[in-house]
């Protein structure tokens, strides 16, 4: 318990405003709205010394967010407190008109600022959260910031004198290699799509993982396919095929009776008809029916594809399944394996994996197939477990070649250390089940010996329990030199023990900080992200602007209108792959990453909106043939439909075919979907049975993907031929269609209330309908979605126009002037992309216009259409690679672009504008405290928060070397008493030992901790956490005399945040609180003041002469010493000496003089004058000579010879010896065996717990026993009598010694 009165009291009221423009636009709170009349002077979150009476304030960010202190100017004040004390002062607080305004006038910032145009570029608090800062020997500031977090250093004026310094992420990892671990798309991204899928292996790719899983399987052929097990019935649509279910059939495999669909029954060709579906029904369900099973061969193709286009080596990881079930069939994996990577060229050991569950394989795979075959690929060992017991024990089983073999091992003898070198005799690493390394223990409260459902969801698994100690199977495995491998990392919470909250990122930290080597996860954007966390080259917190970065910030090359990255828009879907218009293609649109998908709507005879690019369902040719470039379904098959043949002129253009206005949406459900570009992009999903969808269908799909992922999707959609449908068109009976298609839209978006702006684009090449939705329909609806003006060949008309003789064409409309008129009623433009880069008749690309520049002049969004894969679509320019074209469209600063293939439009689009950079800081928790040495070389920046991948509630303090302008690493970790408490401030006491503020986040009554610690920075644990000791607690400090005029004799500091404390000299310390204007109420009803309060500590502090008020007055001739052994000379006048670590040798002469030396073995020598010895750890010899001496040594065996002054004496922990003199002198010491030999004065000693004793000769009846920091007024000691000395003790702790004094009684002094 700690003895702290209050000394001064003084307050500055929160309505204190300081000049300058008006702040707080966006704030109301507590009777307060902005704006504010100038500047708040509020949240004080730093302070220092600007003389020995006034003080340097520094105000925090604002108002509490980035987003709303761009109006808070960043500043330093100087106040002047008049303190009311015991005896004089009125607690008021003077703030001096000239304060040190922030700015960055040279462009040190690297990102955009707040005032970036201005010419003195004033920093505000939406551009760094500044919340400590120090003045450096050269009367430079160094500000610690809360949002980079950064290191900030501005002249005495506040000028910006460098750039930002970054923080640099210091972390270890127990890798077998100290690599950042792997992490690997299990089966794919197979939480997000379904598994084995080269959507869900792109997928995997993109989210960032190093290595794709395949598990392999044969077909009847002998082709691998990618299947997690031979039997297809729950990962595939085989059930539902009729046309197979003959092949259905009962297996033994690895000798358990499986009935279903079997791989090795099917050809390749008749794999291919099937289509992957998600097996877990608790995962989306939205893709099923729509991607084929990949051969192995594909996936090694899609990999080289990948790496093609984005620069990423990513490597393959497949496992053969069941090995003996395939021998037994005569189609054995491993030789299709090693074979398949020997033909593909893709045998690199740094970006293959081979595993199995079974040993043999490997064995044969290691020591035969892959020598034979001139390869050699790092193999792993996987290992299984039946389930887990109650208790956490696993239930074993074997590899199934130990079964067959008769081999009685089971894989938990595997994962002995004798196991484990067996396994390395063969393979690289191991695979183990998560639960081998940690496991997790259910709760049995009715002792059934079933594990309760804890968290009552009806179901029993891993949220019901909760985490073992870890194993050692890392390092045992790391001992045998094998890489570990661990499987599998899901994000649902079915999965995820109970004490990591239902948070998947706290168990991939887990087993990241375990060592692991990489991990098999069904949701590698997670992974990948932790991974990223932890081994990120910076500290950043979520405000960082590498966090933030999109578009143009990330880079600084994106130019699109809103400086966001472009949208990529799936054109018909990914009609380059599927049938265009289908729910399918749309499907295959979103899992490949489109952010909208574009349904062409035109309507059936009974009113329904449709998605076909046409209303031609299918074309002749003037011969009567088949047009196979516009027909996109069979009703040219269908005889029942045969007599909807006719012709009709659409758009002044005559068409011979079948139309959607002539069939009611029940008849149009009849038809299948086909491609409608068979010669191009084959047929193979002609017999999909895909139907024509309604726009109620495609918004369905698209809120259900949003409903089961989280996923925003927009959609896109294009009223075709609105003037036909409207008033031309008539059906094959002769009626009028007269369907308004905008009118049908939007009361199809209203009724399905989508209809947000963010979502959803309305597009028409004709301009007329568009208007009306603008100016009519729109309105009337109470909706605003963005319109988006298509423009079709330069020399082409919107058809409006024709009808109304208009003769402007839609280059006209490119122009500048045109393009403002446009803007009056739409949002954007969607151009050919050959209105952006035109191309000669040879094909070749011409000089790009200025659409792009003049289009966002008038304020719109650029869309072209359409971008696609195939060379026949691309200018000989690009060399027959698509992404050129993509990367060219990007550079010109387009807004989205219509793709065929939005997989590869993500992926161009992706990489082009980069992706931000991860968070690892929680919050804005950055550099609260900053304390600087007392020689002022070194700066300690304290983290508020704790970084990603460190021990819950430790934070980091980092060192920063400020001659050469660089961290220098980790001084230690602060360890906060709860994780959920925040720190306010760190200043110095002397070079190892600095002041903390830790508080809770309680304000009022609800605050609960606030308290002050002193730390050493020279005494860590074995885990790097210094040590710490209570001084202050805030919420009780007695106040005997009322200073601040509550009625109260004992004093709270009860606020949210207290940021602020300075050491005034040993006995006192300054406390300053965060006022938060106008938000905090810690003194209700009024809002908080800002309190500047003075506290007296019971203990005084070992002080470096160069801290506090007396630090400001030292003497001004100095004599320094360097890094080595030293010898210093004074002189007769008042001199300070400062020797860094040696052995160095100071005579300090006859002034009044400051002695300050580093660790080593040191010698002093004083005059006889008052001289101050502070010097550190060592065996050091000290001469104080006869005045009145303050003397302080670190840890190590000291001499002292003290003169006949009054000395203070201070020592460390070490056995010393010390001759006090005969004055009246203060001796403490803090553990050691020490031998003090006491003067014929009134001396003082203060003792403490620690290990060794102190013994005292010459204590005198006047000498007085203290207790120290360390001991208790509740504390009992014990005084023996042990001969003719006299033993205190505290328990069987002997603290001191008094020889050849014997008391009865002691009575000791605090």
């Amino acid at each position: 318990m700690t003895n702290t009165t209050l000394k001064g009291f003084a307050f500055l009221p929160a309505d204190t405003f300081a000049s300058g423009p008006a702040s707080g636009k966006d704030i109301s709170a507590n009777g307060r709205t902005g704006p504010f009349p100038g500047q708040p002077v509020q949240g004080f979150s730093a302070v220092q010394f600007a003389s020995p009476n006034q003080f340097w304030f520094m105000a925090d960010n604002g108002f509490g967010a980035k987003t709303n202190s761009s109006d808070f100017l960043l500043r330093i004040y100087k106040v002047e407190p008049n303190f009311r004390t015991i005896s004089s002062g009125d607690g008021t607080v003077k703030v001096d008109s000239n304060f040190i305004q922030l700015a960055d006038p040279d462009k040190k910032v690297p990102f955009k600022i707040t005032n970036e145009e201005s010419q003195e570029r004033l920093l505000t608090g939406a551009d760094f959260d500044i919340e400590s800062f120090v003045i450096a020997k050269d009367n430079t500031i160094w500000i610690g910031d809360e949002f980079g977090p950064y290191l900030l250093h501005f002249d005495n004026s506040g000028k910006l004198l460098d750039a930002p310094i970054a923080t640099p992420n210091e972390f270890t990892l127990n890798t077998l290699n100290g690599q950042p671990p792997l992490v690997i798309g299990h089966r794919g991204a197979s939480g997000e799509l379904p598994e084995h899928t080269l959507a869900a292996y792109k997928l995997a790719i993109d989210r960032g993982a190093d290595f794709i899983e395949p598990d392999l399987v044969s077909t009847k052929d002998g082709v691998l396919i990618a299947r997690h097990e031979p039997n297809l019935i729950n990962t595939t649509d085989v059930a539902n095929r009729p046309e197979f279910a003959d092949r259905k059939t009962t297996k033994i495999v690895d000798g358990v009776a499986e009935e279903g669909f079997f791989a090795s029954d099917f050809t390749l060709a008749e794999i291919k008809t099937l289509r992957a579906i998600m097996p877990q029904d608790y995962r989306t369900q939205v893709f099923n029916g729509v991607l084929e099973i990949p051969t192995l061969e594909e996936i090694i193709n899609l990999v080289k594809l990948e790496e093609s286009l984005t620069g990423r080596k990513v490597g393959i990881y497949p496992e053969t399944k069941h090995p003996i079930y395939h021998d037994n069939l005569g189609l054995s994996l491993e030789e299709k394996l090693v074979d398949t990577l020997v033909k593909t060229e893709f045998t690199d050991p740094k970006r293959v994996f081979i595993q199995s569950f079974e040993t043999s394989n490997l064995k044969e795979l290691n020591s035969v197939l892959m020598p034979n075959a001139g390869i050699d690929i790092p193999l792993v060992q996987l290992l299984d477990a039946t389930d887990i017991r109650l208790d956490g024990s696993l239930i074993e089983t074997k590899p199934y070649d130990f079964v067959v073999n008769g081999d009685e091992r089971t894989y938990a003898d595997l994962r002995t250390p004798d196991g484990l070198k067996e396994i390395a005799t063969y393979a690289d690493g191991i695979g183990p089940w998560k639960r081998m390394i940690v496991s997790v223990k259910g709760v049995d409260a009715n002792n059934d010996g079933i594990a309760d459902d804890v968290n009552k969801d009806g179901a029993i698994n891993d949220a019901d329990k909760t985490t073992l100690p870890p194993t050692s199977l890392v390092q045992d495995a790391h001992t045998a030199g094998l890489l570990v491998h661990p499987y599998t990392f899901r994000n649902e919470g079915r999965f995820l023990a109970a004490d990591y909250n239902k948070n998947p990122e706290l168990e991939y930290r887990q087993f990241i900080q375990l060592g692991v080597d990489g991990y098999f996860t069904d949701f590698p954007g997670t992974g990948d992200f932790v991974r990223d966390q932890i081994v990120a080259p910076f500290v950043r917190s979520p405000q960082n602007p590498d966090v933030l970065a999109t578009g143009r910030d990330a880079i600084n090359r994106v130019s699109t209108l809103d400086g966001q990255p472009p949208i990529v828009i799936g054109h018909r879907g990914a009609s380059g792959e599927r049938p265009e218009h289908t729910l399918a293609a749309y499907k295959l649109a979103i899992a490949q990453g489109a952010d909208f998908i574009e349904p062409d709507l035109v309507a059936t005879k009974d009113g329904i909106l449709v998605a076909r690019h046409e209303n031609a369902l299918a074309v002749l040719n003037a011969n009567g043939s088949l047009n196979n470039t516009d027909t996109s379904t069979d009703v040219y098959e269908r005889p029942e439909f045969a007599d909807r043949l006719t012709t009709k002129v659409i758009d002044g253009r005559s068409v011979r075919g079948w139309f959607t206005e002539d069939f009611t949406l029940a008849e149009l459900k009849t038809l299948n979907a086909i491609e409608r570009l068979p010669a191009l992009r084959g047929t193979r999903f002609n017999n999909d049975k895909l139907q024509v969808p309604t726009l109620d269908e495609i918004i369905d799909l698209v809120q259900q993907v949003e409903l089961e992922t989280g996923r925003k999707i927009g959609i896109y959609p294009e009223t075709k031929h609105p003037t036909y449908f409207a008033s031309e068109g008539k059906r094959i009976d002769g009626t009028p269609i007269n369907t308004n298609l905008g009118q049908k839209l939007i009361d199809t978006l209203v009724a399905q209330n989508f209809t947000d702006p963010k979502r959803v684009f309305i597009q028409s090449f004709e301009t007329g309908n568009l208007r009306e939705l603008n100016d009519v329909i729109m309105p009337n609806a109470g909706v605003d979605i963005p319109l988006v003006q298509l423009f079709g060949g330069a020399n082409d008309r919107p058809y409006d126009f024709v009808v109304n003789g208009d003769n402007r064409t839609y280059g006209d409309l490119t122009k500048p002037v045109e393009l403002g008129e446009i803007a009056k009623y739409a949002a954007g433009i969607g151009p050919n992309k050959r209105l952006i880069v035109p191309a000669g008749r040879d094909g070749t690309l011409l000089a790009p216009t200025t659409l792009v520049q003049d289009a966002h002049a008038a304020g719109l969004l650029v869309h072209l259409y359409t971008l696609r894969n195939e060379n026949v679509f691309l200018a000989p320019d690009y060399n027959g690679n698509p992404a050129n074209e993509y990367k060219q469209f990007l550079e010109l600063g387009v807004d989205g672009y219509f793709t065929d293939f939005p997989g590869l439009g993500d992926t161009i689009r992706d990489l082009y504008v980069g992706t931000p950079a991860v968070s690892n800081l929680a919050g804005s928790r950055g550099f609260e405290g900053m304390a600087i040495n007392p020689d002022k070389t070194k700066l300690y920046p304290l983290l508020e928060g704790t970084v990603v991948g460190d021990p819950a509630g430790a934070l980091r303090i980092y060192e920063f070397d400020i001659a050469s302008n660089k961290y220098e690493g980790l001084a230690g970790y602060y360890q906060m008493e709860s994780p959920n408490n925040a720190i306010g401030d760190f200043a110095v006491v002397n070079a190892n030992e600095y002041l903390v503020i830790e508080r809770d986040n309680g304000q009022g009554d609800a605050a609960q901790f606030k308290k002050i610690y002193k730390v050493d920075l020279s005494q860590k644990d074995a885990n790097g956490f210094v040590s710490k000791q209570e001084i202050v607690d805030l919420l009780n400090v007695k106040d005997p005399n009322d200073l601040n005029q509550d009625g109260s004799t004992n004093f709270k500091f009860p606020f949210q945040t207290i940021e602020d404390v300075l050491v005034i000299d040993e006995n006192t310390i300054l406390v300053a609180n965060d006022n938060n204007y106008p938000f905090s109420v810690g003194r209700p009803p009024a809002i908080d003041n800002n309190e500047i309060i003075l506290l007296g500590l019971d203990t005084p502090l070992n002080l470096d002469p160069r801290v506090g008020v007396a630090g400001l007055n030292l003497p001004t001739t100095q004599i320094t010493g360097g890094s080595g052994d030293d010898i210093l000379y004074g002189t007769s006048i008042d001199e300070l000496f400062t020797a860094e670590d040696g052995n160095n040798i100071i005579y300090g002469g006859e002034g009044n003089n400051y002695i300050i030396a580093g660790s080593g073995n040191n010698k002093a020598f004083g005059g006889a004058n008052n001289d101050t010895f502070f010097l550190g750890n060592g065996d050091n010899t000290i001469y104080a000579g006869e005045g009145q001496n303050r003397i302080s040594t670190g840890n190590g065996n000291n001499l002292i010879y003290a003169g006949a002054g009054d000395d203070n004496i201070t020592v460390g922990k070490g056995n010393n010896t010390i001759y006090a003199g005969e004055g009246a002198n203060t001796i403490t010491t803090l553990g050691g065996n020490n031998t003090i030999y006491a003067g014929s004065g009134t001396d003082k000693f203060v003792i403490n717990t620690g290990n060794g004793t102190t013994t005292i000769i010459g204590f005198g009846a006047n000498d007085q026993i203290s207790r120290g920091s360390t001991l208790l007024a509740t504390d009992v000691l014990n005084t023996k009598i042990n001969g003719n000395d006299t033993l205190i003790s505290k328990g069987n702790n002997l603290l001191a010694t008094l020889k050849n004094v014997q008391l009865n009684s002691l009575t000791t002094t605090t």
